[in-house]
């Protein structure tokens, strides 16, 4: 695929290298690679790197593509898939609840994971721009390009990238609607439970209420629209928790009345689900906004009458 740049009167004057490096956003490797295979041209013809360009020249560069997939693919990761959005440089799917996004120490190569799937319906690979946790369903972003999924990242760590969740909660944030920021670190060394902590890391998460539910014995639970400003692991378990609303079913973060409801309600993993992501195309840079409704196991119609 090519990626094509005008130069633009605020731009005139950078060398080449520099509107690679800086507008065009090629990370240092990416612009070495594409000037030693000569995939770099400025109206249509070689130039230097640190030659001067003027406004209205037009640069394209040839992105390399992702080595082919494994023809080794897991016949079991022959699934189909849900695309929600798709063009020459991403992929939107939704991922079930209790799949792995790729492969990691608990999801060894060669198991079935989300990944697999894209890369065997594809016929080629892509790579997951962001992961969710195996319990979560919801939106995913996959890159078909690396130029692509390095950009996205970039976007996710200036706050351009933009993830929203619904989840559902033992009781009812009050207020209703807020911002919570609380740092999270580590429980302890090596450990992969978080904990808020003055010694962590800052967090951000914003919350609304979207609606209550009333069980049947009295307890309420509601659904929450979530949205991490930063992106720490189990960010917005930790902080729900933190509040006092933790999510229905999460084995990990909970209380003993939540581990109660929970069981009751026969929810072995967290509600929660990402329904949408916004973020600037790393090919054009048009806003893009991409969304599903959010799946739950929890149903608040049965819940209701939950003696």
């Amino acid at each position: 695929m090519i990626l094509t740049h005008l130069v633009t009167e605020e731009e005139a004057g950078l060398t080449l290298q520099a509107l690679l490096r800086g507008p065009m956003s090629l990370s240092g490797r990416q612009t070495r690679n594409a000037k030693a295979q000569g995939a770099v041209t400025v109206d249509a013809a070689p130039f230097f790197s640190n030659q001067k360009l003027s406004a209205g020249m037009v640069v394209r560069v040839l992105l390399d593509d992702y080595d082919a997939a494994d023809e080794k693919t897991p016949s079991h990761c022959a699934v189909p898939i849900e695309k929600v959005y798709e063009d020459d440089a991403l992929l939107a799917v939704f991922k079930p609840a209790l799949l792995q996004c790729h492969p990691s120490p608990s999801a060894p190569a060669g198991s079935d994971t989300l990944e697999g799937r894209v890369c065997a319906s594809l016929g080629f690979a892509a790579h997951p721009v962001h992961r969710l946790d195996s319990e979560t369903t919801g939106l995913v972003l996959f890159a078909k390009l690396p130029y692509a999924q390095a950009h996205l990242q970039q976007q996710m760590l200036s706050g351009t990238f933009r993830k929203t969740y619904e989840a559902w909660v033992l009781g009812c944030p009050d207020p209703p609607e807020g911002e919570i920021d609380a740092p999270i670190a580590r429980e302890y060394p090596d450990s992969f439970t978080r904990i808020v902590s003055p010694d962590g890391q800052r967090a951000v998460s914003r919350y609304r209420t979207l609606q209550r539910v009333l069980l049947g014995g009295g307890q309420t639970v509601s659904r929450l629209q979530l949205s991490p400003v930063t992106g720490r692991t189990h960010q917005l378990r930790v902080h729900m928790t933190h509040i006092g609303c933790p999510l229905l079913g999460d084995t990990r973060y909970l209380t003993p009345a939540s581990k109660a409801i929970s069981r009751q309600l026969d929810l072995t993993y967290h509600q929660l689900s990402a329904v949408k992501l916004a973020f600037l195309h790393p090919l054009t840079g048009e806003d893009i906004t991409i969304t599903h409704a959010a799946v739950f196991v929890f149903d608040p119609k049965k819940a209701a009458l939950f003696p």
